[in-house]
């Protein structure tokens, strides 16, 4: 015998369903907190301690043991870099995505990033240039555009020829802030795939480039959630990718950003 069952019954289910769900929001939400916190202040404590260590005012080390720590600092930058973009991936993957609208200087997250992305920078003996043609106060989603703008820059250095230059171009036209970096190296075979999670040009023990492939994922994801586009587009021999996201206007229920911490893309 099939059971009927009343309005009464479908709308007490529906509500226990939707009671689940919210649970199960709510446990995702709590889940990747607890995960950047349990990180956090390890990963900022090593990450500074070494630096300062490692500096060459230090009288009290030879240089061989400055040179050891100097690589152990390194090895700190890019696991810091690789587990932000996890926990990244994890919150895109789970839609565990908010909005943190704040007051910015760019120029100053632009000097984080240099700190953060030492360990491909020092490989490659790049030249960077930078121009930022807008506000440097700028009132947007910090943490979002911060893991745009590493992760962009990340990708160039990484995939730049050695000894080349990457340019770096941050201006707002139209209502929109646009982020443009250029670097010089091979041509992309796809500008739609490299935007998909884990995906590597190159696959194998032999792939010539580090990285998880998740980096530009995260880009596309937050442009996309920020209600921007991004493009790529070959010029000459070098690589370049477009980034525009809508200018907010400022309002009473703002907060103001520093220098970010060491460790990134809070969400």
């Amino acid at each position: 015998m099939v059971e009927t069952l009343t309005e009464e019954d479908c709308f007490s289910q529906i509500s226990k369903l939707n009671a689940k769900l919210i649970q199960s929001e709510s446990s995702k939400t709590r889940f990747l907190s607890l995960i950047r916190n349990e990180f956090d202040n390890p990963m900022v404590g090593m990450v500074t301690l070494l630096r300062q260590l490692s500096q060459p005012s230090s009288e009290t080390m030879d240089e061989d043991a400055r040179e050891t720590l100097h690589l152990v600092y390194m090895d700190a930058l890019k696991l810091n870099f690789q587990l932000s973009n996890i926990i990244s991936v994890a919150a895109v993957e789970t839609g565990v995505l908010e909005h943190n609208t704040t007051i910015f200087n760019i120029a100053s997250m632009l000097n984080d990033i240099d700190d953060a992305l030492r360990h491909i920078f020092e490989t490659k003996l790049l030249k960077v240039t930078k121009n930022i043609q807008c506000s440097e106060e700028i009132f947007n989603d910090r943490d979002k555009i911060y893991t745009i703008l590493i992760n962009l820059i990340a990708n160039a250095y990484e995939y730049s020829t050695p000894s080349t230059e990457v340019e770096i171009n941050i201006f707002e036209d139209d209502g929109k802030l646009f982020i443009s970096v250029r670097n010089r190296g091979d041509k992309i075979k796809d500008s739609k795939a490299i935007f998909d999670a884990f995906y590597q040009q190159t696959d194998g023990y032999n792939r010539t480039h580090q990285g998880l492939g998740v980096g530009l994922s995260v880009v596309g994801a937050f442009v996309d959630f920020l209600g921007g586009d991004i493009f790529i587009t070959r010029d000459g021999d070098s690589n370049v990718f477009v980034a525009s996201i809508p200018s907010l206007e400022q309002d009473s229920a703002i907060g103001f950003g520093g220098e970010l911490d060491a460790f990134f893309f809070d969400d």
